[in-house]
């Protein structure tokens, strides 16, 4: 058995064989056949190599087209994770602007000044508004010379 022989066994294509000996001899044979062309090439394996090459086509564009849709697939899972990104970052945005608002409302909001009561000290003043010793002592240069005795009823500025 020859090569090609093989192959037609293998894929299937033995039965032919068989059915070409009980046809007539000119079916069989189509070398034998006389509505061809005296100049044109007979192969007897060219049927069986045009139908693989058909089915090889075939499969071959399924798998291309297999391969452009998992390609848009994945295109359009990475848009979408863009798409989450952005839209938690937006939030995230929105969120600090809130802070930030917040924050100004509540700078605008805070005591600017204070006035002294019986017992208080500058840094008792400092620790119940939360500021620095040294910044508020700076702030009130101009009217307290001596950080060490204030007075009741004396305006202080915080810093």
């Amino acid at each position: 058995m020859g090569l090609l022989d093989d192959l037609k066994k293998n894929l299937g294509f033995a039965h032919k064989e068989q059915h070409k000996e009980a046809q007539t001899p000119a079916e069989a044979h189509p070398e034998a056949r006389t509505d061809r062309p005296e100049n044109a090439a007979v192969d007897p394996a060219a049927d069986s190599t045009d139908d693989l090459v058909a089915e090889s086509d075939t499969a071959a564009a399924d798998a291309a087209a297999a391969e452009q849709a998992a390609a848009q697939a994945a295109t359009e899972q990475a848009a979408a994770q863009a798409a989450a990104q952005q839209a938690a970052a937006d939030a995230a945005a929105q969120q600090a602007a809130a802070e930030q608002a917040a924050a100004a409302q509540a700078a605008a909001a805070r005591v600017t000044e204070v006035v002294v009561e019986p017992g208080d000290t500058l840094s008792g003043i400092a620790v119940q508004f939360g500021v620095d010793l040294g910044a508020l002592i700076a702030a009130n240069a101009d009217t307290v010379p001596n950080p060490d005795l204030i007075y009741p009823g004396q305006v202080l500025r915080l810093p």
